[in-house]
């Protein structure tokens, strides 16, 4: 293929643009991805207790904003069970004057899924 010298300038902005939208696409999508791990190993990794509903059914996440150049995910707790997700992972004092440790479940499931995530990245652009 030759270009002229009049020309080069539009060719390397149109491939550039191409790798570009390319590489935002195949991230947006691994983003997408890495929200469902991320919601699934929370699900799994949640502690049951004795009530009828599960905090557990209620983890969720949904797509808070999208445009060209990025994604943006938010996990949450639907319903007002978001109020035991700071206690359950973190810990809290009971009734009796003893203490829950917290399982550290989300923080757990968050570093996992970022490690999955930052490597998912990386070999998008070593492509």
């Amino acid at each position: 293929m030759k270009i002229s010298i009049d020309n080069l300038d539009t060719t390397i902005m149109s491939q550039l643009n191409t790798y570009n939208n390319e590489i935002t696409k195949s991230i947006k999508k691994q983003t997408k991805l890495s929200m469902k791990e991320l919601v699934s190993i929370t699900k799994d990794t949640a502690p049951v207790g004795k009530r009828t509903k599960h905090y557990k059914d209620s983890i969720t996440s949904k797509k808070v904003l999208e445009n060209n150049q990025k994604i943006v995910y938010r996990w949450y707790v639907k319903g007002s069970d978001y109020r035991l997700s700071h206690l359950i992972n973190n810990g809290h004092a009971l009734r009796n004057g003893g203490r829950y440790n917290g399982t550290q479940f989300i923080d757990k499931a968050y570093n996992q899924t970022l490690d999955n995530y930052s490597k998912s990245i990386e070999e998008i652009f070593n492509r």
